[in-house]
C-alpha cells in the first residue's frame, strides 16, 4: 500500500534549517488510498500536528514495513468501514517543524519525508516513516515500541533483542563485505609481489649454485680447524691434571665435580631404604661401576666422594639417637637420679651424698643416647650462705647477692662430645634463671669445662682455690653477669 520512500534524512541541524517539502494542491492517490483504508499497521490518522508524538514516528520506525501518518485526519464510518475524513489542520512552517524536532529527538534521530496535500480544500500533512535501518528507535524518554494494527505498543524483550541482532547482523555483512575486499586487493598486490620476489630468486639462483662448491670446502676447512682445536684443548686440559696431581694442588674444577658426586651418593643413600639400614648398622657401601664420572675425577675419587658421603650420612643418622630433655628432681624417678649420679660421678665429682644435693636442684639436665644417659647438667640455686663461702674461697670482689643461680654437675662421655648435644642441654637450661646472674665452679684443671663456660660467656673470677671434697684439686669461679644472661635469653 504505501509507496516507495525518498525521504531525506533528518539530521542534528533540522531545527534550524528544514528540509524542502513538497506540496501538492489535491490529494494524492497515495492518500485516498489510505483515507479509504482506514487505521491500520501502515497508516494512523491524527487531527492536528501536535497529535503526532515520538511514540508514534519510532512505531513505525521499528516496524518492518515503515508507514504513514495523516495529519488533519480523523477517523469517520462510511457504510459499515471505517474511513479517513479529511478535515485539514494547520500546515504552516512552524507546524512542520514540530513534528520534524521531534523525529530529530528519537534516538537515533528517525528519518521522515512531509508532504503537504489538499492545498485547494482543506490541506493536510503525510508523513512518510521508512523502516529504519538503524533501529531499534526509541523516543527521549527510552520507550521503545512499533506498529500493531492500528495502535503503538510496547515491543517485547525478545523482539528488541531480534532488532538488534538484525541490525548488528547487517552491520556485520557490511563490514566483512569491505575487509573481504580489502583481503582481495590485499592478495592480488601479494600474488603481484610473490612473482616479483619468485622471479629474483630464480635469478640467483644460479649464482648461488656458483657458489656452493666454494662454501663446501670452506666447512671442510672450519671442521677441520675445530678438530684441531678441540685436540690441542684436550692436551692442555691433560696436562694441568698432570700438573695438579704430581704438586698435590687442590684442583678448583675437581673439588666442584667431587662435591657434585658426593651430594650425589647422599641422594642415592636417602633414596634406597636398604643403604640407609646397612649404614645404621655400621656397614659401608662400595661402588660397583665407575662409569658416567666426570673427566675431572679418577675411580679413586669416586670411592673418596662415596665414602665422605657415608659418613655424612652416618653422622647425620647417630645425631637422630640423642634426646636432651631437662627435669624437676621431684619428677625425676629413682633410675634417672641414680643414673644422673652416676654421670656426674664420671665426671669427677665425689658420689657420697650426691643424690641428697641432686634432689635439692632447680632442674636437671639430661643428655640420653638410645634411652641411656650419657650427659648431665644441673641448674641450682644455692643458699645465701654456700654462695658467700664460694665467693670468699675465690676471693672474688663481685657481690654474692648477683649470682643467685649455679650452673653445676656438667659432663658428657667423652665419646659423645663435639656433637654439640651439651650445648643444647645447656640452652634448655639457662633461660630456667630467667636472666639473673649465674656462677659456675670447674676444676682447674679441666680445661674443656672452662672453654665450655667461656663459649656462654661466662668469665673467671677470683682465684682458684683447694676443693673442699677433693684436696687435691683447685676449683675455679666462673661467672655470668645478668645482662648478659638475659641477652642468652
Amino acid at each position: 500500500m504505501c509507496e516507495p520512500f525518498a525521504a531525506d534524512y533528518i539530521g542534528k541541524d533540522a531545527k534550524t534549517k528544514m528540509p524542502p517539502n513538497k506540496r501538492i494542491k489535491g490529494l494524492s492517490p497515495l492518500s485516498r488510498n489510505l483515507l479509504a483504508a482506514g487505521e491500520g499497521d501502515e497508516v494512523d490518522f491524527k487531527k492536528i500536528p501536535d497529535g503526532v508524538s515520538q511514540e508514534d514516528l519510532v512505531a513505525f520506525a521499528n516496524s518492518d514495513t515503515g508507514g504513514q501518518i495523516l495529519v488533519g485526519v480523523i477517523e469517520g464510518i462510511v457504510g459499515s468501514a471505517q474511513v479517513g475524513v479529511v478535515r485539514g489542520c494547520d500546515v504552516s512552517d512552524g507546524a512542520i517543524l514540530q513534528i520534524t524536532n521531534k523525529a530529530v529527538s528519537c534516538i537515533p534521530p528517525v528519518s521522515i519525508k512531509i508532504t503537504i496535500e489538499n492545498l485547494d480544500a482543506q490541506p493536510i500533512l503525510r508523513i512518510a516513516i521508512p523502516s529504519s535501518e538503524t533501529r531499534p528507535h526509541c523516543t527521549s524518554k527510552g520507550i521503545y515500541n512499533r506498529r500493531d494494527g492500528s495502535r503503538n505498543r510496547a515491543l517485547h524483550p525478545n523482539e528488541l533483542l531480534r532488532i538488534f541482532l538484525d541490525t548488528e547482523a547487517r552491520a556485520f555483512a557490511e563490514r566483512f563485505e569491505a575487509a573481504a575486499d580489502r583481503i582481495s586487493n590485499d592478495l592480488s598486490t601479494l600474488e603481484h609481489s610473490l612473482d616479483k620476489s619468485i622471479k629474483y630468486m630464480g635469478d640467483q639462483l644460479g649464482w648461488a649454485e656458483s657458489q656452493m662448491y666454494d662454501t663446501e670446502s670452506s666447512l671442510d676447512e672450519i671442521l677441520r680447524r675445530t678438530r684441531g682445536v678441540e685436540q690441542s684443548t684436550g692436551d692442555i686440559t691433560e696436562r694441568f691434571r698432570a700438573l695438579f696431581r704430581q704438586d698435590g694442588r687442590d684442583d678448583p674444577v675437581q673439588k666442584r665435580e667431587r662435591n657434585k658426586l658426593v651430594n650425589r651418593f647422599i641422594k642415592a643413600i636417602d633414596g634406597s631404604d636398604d643403604h640407609l639400614e646397612t649404614i645404621r648398622s655400621g656397614g659401608d657401601l662400595a661402588m660397583t661401576s665407575f662409569t658416567g664420572l666426570s673427566p675431572e675425577l679418577t675411580e679413586e675419587d669416586g670411592k673418596l666422594a662415596l665414602q665422605v658421603a657415608v659418613d655424612h650420612v652416618r653422622r647425620r643418622e647417630d645425631m637422630r639417637n640423642y634426646d636432651v630433655f631437662c627435669k624437676a628432681p621431684k619428677k625425676c624417678d629413682e633410675g634417672e637420679l641414680d643414673a644422673f649420679c652416676a654421670i656426674v660421678g664420671e665426671g669427677g665429682e665425689v658420689i657420697d651424698g650426691m643424690k641428697d644435693r641432686a634432689k635439692e636442684a632447680l632442674r636437671l639436665g639430661f643428655i640420653t643416647y638410645k634411652g641411656e644417659v650419657v650427659g648431665t647438667a644441673g641448674l641450682k640455686k644455692p643458699k645465701a650462705s654456700y654462695r658467700t663461702k664460694v665467693f670468699a674461697k675465690a676471693k672474688s670482689s663481685q657481690p654474692p647477692t648477683k649470682y643467685p643461680y649455679e650452673l653445676g654437675w656438667i659432663y658428657l662421655q667423652e665419646i659423645h662430645r663435639k656433637k654439640g648435644q651439651m650445648t643444647r642441654l645447656i640452652n634448655e637450661l639457662m633461660p630456667l634463671a630467667k636472666g639473673a646472674g649465674m656462677f659456675s665452679t670447674t676444676r682447674s684443671a679441666n680445661a674443656i669445662m672452662q672453654e665450655m663456660l667461656a663459649q656462654l660467656d661466662f668469665r673467671a673470677e677470683g682465684e682458684a682455690y683447694p676443693s673442699t671434697l677433693q684436696p687435691d684439686e683447685t676449683l675455679q669461679l666462673f661467672l655470668l653477669d645478668a645482662e648478659e644472661a638475659r641477652a642468652i635469653e
